[in-house]
């Protein structure tokens, strides 16, 4: 017998207007908490660079050669710590060490000379005052013969006077007269060959003190050359030994090799080539490059990143807290570089050193998904092509 239809329809309302209620009223529920997280909750906006790494503050010191050789020895190991000014390689130097003794045998012949030439200077210098002091002593007695020559004289012209005038008084003899006048010529004649022997004596003193001057200033001569030749002589040796030491490789800064050449004894090295790298001990620091437009004006100091180390599993290591310390503000190869610090919350069962890549999250903004849409919806409608660097996360 068939059922009346509005008697179905009363039985369908009846079976189904609770349910639909309860459906409809949890679709609005949702719909509402999602309207609200969209337009009211804020999220955390990261800008992403995958090119980073981990570095010591203090940049690594390349050890290169200032000259071209062959390497006799090297103790350059890779992780080997070394102290600045510790030897690590060292080339031939064998010319320079020939140069070397050659010079210094040199030098140590000049002193036994320059003591010689001073004990001549030395003796020569007496020599000249004994010499000076015999002649003063030769001139006096002269000088006092002169004297005596000329008194004689003066008395011996008298007793000619006196006679004469007795010869014209004619009281004595013409001989006696005569025997006066020659002995007053001679005792005359005596005092002119004191005189002229006196000039004598001083011309030849004059000479030898000229002779003895100029041997002596021949002497002080050669000692100045020995001196200068000695003064060269170190200079020389002076300039060997650092060429020698330009022939040893050390290390700039203490710290610990992290790149060694491939180089043994026998190797040739050119002019400038680099042997290795050392790495500066120090704190460390994560150093990473951002496209100029998500950084310039984004980011500054103080801002929170985090850090993923490549190779590390962030399930059994998790992640470094860092802070933003350093914001380049030249554009270097289409790239802004960026300093991060790690934080004191950092796990202290992750290795880290220096040279370990990783993905870096810089914390950039925190907005609304609402606004974040309208910026990306915006961005795509002005380029496109652009891709996307940003990577969001709801607050806290």
């Amino acid at each position: 017998m068939a059922t009346p239809f509005s008697r179905t329809v009363r039985s369908l309302a009846h079976d189904t207007s609770q349910f639909a209620l309860f459906i409809w009223g949890l679709v609005a529920l949702l719909f509402g908490a999602w309207f609200s997280w969209f337009t009211l909750v804020h999220v955390t906006l990261y800008e992403v660079s995958q090119s980073s790494r981990v570095e010591v503050e203090q940049a690594a010191h390349t050890v290169t050669t200032s000259l071209a050789g062959k390497v006799v020895a090297t103790s350059m190991k890779l992780g080997k710590s070394v102290e600045a000014g510790e030897s690590l390689m060292e080339l031939d130097a064998r010319i320079e060490r020939l140069r070397l003794q050659e010079e210094e045998a040199r030098l140590a012949a000049i002193p036994p000379q320059l003591a010689a030439l001073t004990r001549q200077l030395e003796d020569g210098a007496h020599a000249v005052e004994r010499e000076q002091v015999a002649t003063i002593s030769s001139l006096q007695h002269a000088q006092a013969r002169h004297h005596e020559a000329l008194a004689a004289a003066s008395f011996a012209n008298d007793h000619a006077q006196r006679m004469a005038q007795l010869l014209r008084a004619q009281m004595i003899p013409e001989v006696d007269f005569l025997r006066a006048k020659v002995d007053a010529e001679k005792t005359q004649a005596s005092a002119e060959a004191f005189s002229h022997e006196i000039t004598r004596l001083t011309a030849e003193a004059s000479g030898k003190r000229h002779d003895k001057h100029a041997t002596l200033e021949a002497l002080r001569r050669e000692v100045a050359a020995l001196g200068g030749q000695r003064e060269l002589s170190l200079a020389t040796i002076a300039r060997l030994n650092q060429d020698i030491e330009k022939h040893v490789i050390r290390a700039p800064v203490s710290g610990v090799l992290g790149e060694v050449a491939a180089l043994h004894p026998g190797a040739f090295v050119e002019t400038g080539g680099v042997v290795g790298s050392i790495i500066p001990q120090g704190n460390l620091r994560i150093v990473a490059e951002f496209s100029p437009a998500r950084v310039l004006g984004r980011m500054h100091p103080g801002q929170m990143a985090r850090v993923r180390l490549d190779g590390y599993s962030w399930v059994q290591y998790g992640s470094l807290a860092a802070t933003v310390t350093r914001v380049a503000s030249e554009i270097r190869a289409g790239k802004v570089r960026v300093e991060l610090a790690p934080t004191t919350q950092t796990p202290l069962a992750l290795p880290l050193q220096h040279g370990l890549p990783g993905t870096v999250e810089v914390e950039v903004d925190h907005i609304t998904p609402l606004t974040l849409t309208l910026r990306t919806v915006g961005q795509l409608l002005t380029n496109p092509a652009q891709p996307s660097h940003l990577r969001a996360e709801s607050s806290p």
